[in-house]
């Protein structure tokens, strides 16, 4: 049986000690890079992200000293509004950064808390659909397994 909790932690600890470097969406997707920037070739195009990337399709929230600075609904609004949101929260955790990955928190049920230096933090919560992608956290540049949430478990492809 596997260790939800033990095993995303496993995998999410590389964040600590990092800085958020891009901030971006698709859809109602939250897009988020750690690390510094930089340049690789994938499929014979070059391409720029961060060490580690986060994708979050369920429902998430972004919290500064207890106060919510955005949420998964502020991207499921018009197209131009999800781009002014995800502007302002690349302005405040990497423009004027440094915001850095100091601690996280898991569960067995998938929902995972990154606490980021400047009092910001990044609460994620599952929605249960079954088949259902949760989130993907994974090194954009290496051909590793992506470690996926879906239905608040870890999708056993991941593991192998």
């Amino acid at each position: 049986m596997i260790d939800t909790k033990a095993e995303i932690t496993k995998r999410l600890t590389v964040l600590i000690g990092l800085e958020v470097s891009w901030v971006s969406h698709g859809g109602d997707m939250l897009t988020m890079q750690f690390g510094p920037q930089r340049r690789y070739m994938l499929r014979g195009k070059e391409r720029e992200d961060g060490a580690w990337a986060l994708h979050v399709q369920c429902n998430w929230r972004i919290e500064c000293a207890g106060d919510i600075v955005a949420t998964r609904e502020n991207l499921r609004s018009s197209d131009e509004e999800a781009h002014v949101i995800t502007a302002r929260l690349y302005t405040m955790l990497v423009k004027h950064g440094p915001v850095r990955c100091e601690s996280l928190s898991v569960s067995n049920a998938g929902e995972m808390v990154i606490f980021f230096s400047r009092g910001y933090r990044l609460a994620v919560v599952p929605d249960g659909i079954e088949d259902d992608e949760d989130w993907r956290f994974f090194a954009p540049d290496m051909n590793g397994r992506d470690l996926v949430i879906e239905g608040g478990k870890i999708d056993p492809w991941s593991l192998s």
